[in-house]
């Protein structure tokens, strides 16, 4: 009977893969495993006596607006403070319309996909890549075609424009190029401000749409990245997202859309039929939180916190890893991206490291044309100071044995 029902399931259902790290992070919960894996937040890290605070004070005087529905644009005073803070942090001058509060930034790449991708559809998504952003894409029928993505320079615009080419004389239509630019998962590296510039570029050429996933933006280690691909954007052509899971806590799912005002409506209207609007009680706290000052301090006591840890990782692998293995230094973010000799295959590793209690991703899920086997993504979000330790030791002994 079950295999019966599952002949009337959709082609997306069939066809959509499960998350890689949604998957390990099951693993994870095994007592004694030691995680580099998932790019979740140290809970260290979150204003758990502001947030009861302010709580608190919404449940004694604003409880029958903050337990209510809101609006699906979401709360008209968060986005007028949104607007101010975006302008004096990134640069952006934007109105209240042009913004919309989603459940995080995944939420926002999955409406942008919704409104811009038709099966067939071209999407160029970075070799490699975050896979929840080439999910969305592959959701609503999309081709996906990688660009290389170097660990130092982000996506590589030569050839984005080239293979936009060969899409077009091959009778397809391009449509969207999914980027992270700041310190981006999984590989660390943050685009240059010429290649932001080039990107709008090869984007008003050829009539594409940029989305820009910047959740990693406020967390950087050495200097601020360059402005964001947005504020090179003249022709309405970027929708820019950003996430509060990193700089806030992640437990309120928060993030935004940054764009048009008339995309930003069609995503609108698009999220009305599949959740309606964002939690309201997040927003509100959200917003109390911001305007009290907290926002801008947090952000600099998670800078502070995951420097020092990016730090200690970095450390740990210069003494415990064989010199046959590379990886970068990013100056933000969460992540530091391995390459193993090019014969070696990180899933090998990973069931080896397993064995002895110490998970990490793979890099192959990261890249939509199969290759990468011979990389892997190592967290230092989450672990602590003791499990970092611990875990390099451990892996730097298998690699040593492969």
């Amino acid at each position: 009977m079950i295999g019966e029902i599952e002949t009337l399931l959709a082609e997306r259902a069939r066809t959509v893969m499960p998350s890689a790290i949604r998957e390990i992070c099951k693993l994870c919960e095994q007592p004694g495993m030691r995680s580099l894996a998932g790019g979740w937040p140290d809970p260290q890290t979150f204003p758990v006596e502001r947030i009861k605070a302010i709580i608190a004070d919404l449940l004694d005087s604003e409880a029958n607006r903050c337990l209510q529905y809101t609006t699906s644009e979401g709360l008209g005073g968060l986005r007028q403070w949104l607007a101010g803070w975006l302008k004096e942090n990134d640069g952006l001058v934007c109105s209240p319309d042009e913004l919309l509060i989603t459940h995080g930034s995944a939420q926002g790449m999955e409406l942008a996909a919704k409104i811009f991708l038709e099966p067939g559809d071209v999407a160029f998504v970075g070799l490699p890549t975050y896979f929840g952003g080439t999910g969305a894409c592959k959701t609503f029928g999309a081709k996906l075609v990688g660009v290389r993505v170097d660990p130092r320079d982000g996506l590589d615009g030569d050839e984005l424009e080239k293979k936009v080419e060969s899409e077009q004389r091959a009778g397809r239509r391009p449509k969207l190029v999914y980027v992270i630019p700041d310190f981006d998962n999984p590989t660390g590296s943050c685009m240059p401000v010429e290649s932001r510039k080039r990107l709008v570029e090869i984007a008003e050429k050829y009539n594409l749409i940029i989305v820009e996933d910047s959740p990693y933006r406020d967390l950087y280690f050495d200097q601020p990245p360059p402005p964001p691909i947005k504020s090179f954007d003249r022709q309405g052509r970027v929708i820019f997202l950003r996430s509060f899971s990193k700089i806030f806590c992640p437990g309120f799912r928060l993030g935004l859309a940054l764009g048009n005002a008339k995309i930003i409506r069609r995503m609108v209207i698009a999220r009305q039929f599949e959740d309606c609007c964002t939690a309201a009680f997040s927003q509100y706290v959200l917003e109390l939180f911001c305007r009290r000052g907290y926002l801008e301090e947090q952000i600099r006591l998670n800078r502070e916190f995951y420097r020092r840890k990016r730090d200690l990782l970095l450390d740990l692998l210069e003494r415990h890893f064989p010199a046959s293995v590379k990886w970068n230094r990013p100056g933000g973010g969460f992540f530091i991206w391995v390459e193993l000799p090019k014969d070696k295959d990180a899933e090998e590793l990973l069931q080896k490291s397993l064995a002895r209690q110490v998970a990490f991703v793979t890099g192959a899920p990261f890249f939509v044309d199969g290759s990468g086997r011979n990389t892997l993504r190592l967290s230092y979000a989450q672990a602590s100071e003791n499990e970092l330790r611990q875990a390099t030791v451990e892996l730097g002994a298998v690699l040593k044995d492969i």
